[in-house]
């Protein structure tokens, strides 16, 4: 990987967008904890999030400002979360996205290449950059580094999948975290970076490291929920909860309601008897 081929923000850019991330970890309340997977309930309070599975080799997820009309949350908007990519990738994606709410407002589409950041597209570079400071942090990073007594000058590809278990974020971003902390020379960033995902994936399995799968799921923001409350508040049918469920894959029983019980018509010998007394 060329760095001529490599578009990077200014030191003025990154800075800003260091201190927005930072900004933000402390309106959040998570300036000294790891993020990881919490980003989704963090995303959820600023937009109504889908889930659901467009393949592993489509987009990473997108986003559509503007609610329903008539939809009384029309303010936040709506999020898409591709579940068939690996989870370290749905938690780029999450944050990625909520750089766009926060800072722009805007419609985004996030690229199964984001990682890749080619097309040199500045707020783009910057959203990419908020999600790698929102979700490690630098002095969290720095502190993971002295625990697991990781020395600058000999980081290994073990070292590096150490921590991108631990952020639950991808290989690429630990890679680019660690030098924009000044821990790894631009040498050792461009290096790492071109290993192979066959590589990766060999040391994944060598050192016994968990490898990140997607979990096809398939979640329409709080749809289950609503759809049980309505249920067991007799505003909708079994029938009708079914339905609801069905769209997420789910049937009432994986959510604990039961079907009810039906009324059975009597059989003509028990109407016979019922007569006869």
């Amino acid at each position: 990987m060329s760095d001529m081929k490599t578009p990077e923000l200014t030191e003025a850019e990154a800075l800003e967008v260091k201190e927005y991330a930072a900004s933000k970890l402390e309106v959040c309340r998570k300036m000294n904890d790891i993020i990881g997977t919490q980003i989704f309930q963090i995303l959820s309070l600023y937009a109504r999030v889908i889930y659901y599975p467009l393949s592993k080799d489509s987009v990473w997820g997108f986003t559509r400002i503007k609610g329903a009309r008539g939809d009384g949350q029309s303010q936040k908007p709506f999020v898409v979360i591709n579940s068939s990519i690996p989870i370290d990738c749905q938690v780029f994606a999450a944050a990625h996205e909520l750089y766009h709410i926060w800072k722009d407002n805007k419609v985004d589409v996030v690229p199964s290449n984001v990682m890749e950041e080619v097309t040199g597209d500045r707020n783009e570079l910057k959203a990419n950059r908020f999600a790698a400071e929102f979700l490690v942090e630098g002095n969290l990073l720095w502190k993971e580094l002295r625990i697991y007594d990781i020395a600058s000058d000999n980081v290994s590809l073990k070292d590096i999948l150490i921590l991108s278990e631990l952020f639950c974020v991808p290989y690429r971003t630990i890679v680019k975290r660690l030098f924009e902390i000044s821990f790894i020379t631009k040498t050792d960033r461009n290096r790492f970076l071109n290993a192979s995902e066959q590589e990766v994936m060999i040391a994944r399995k060598r050192y016994a490291l968990s490898i990140p799968q997607g979990d096809e799921k398939i979640a329409i923001d709080n749809l289950t929920e609503l759809a049980a409350d309505a249920y067991e508040n007799k505003q909708i049918t079994f029938e009708k909860l079914e339905y609801l469920l069905a769209i997420s894959n789910l049937k009432p029983v994986d959510i604990g309601i039961a079907e009810p019980e039906k009324n059975l018509f009597p059989s003509d010998d028990e109407l016979d008897k019922i007569m006869e007394e």
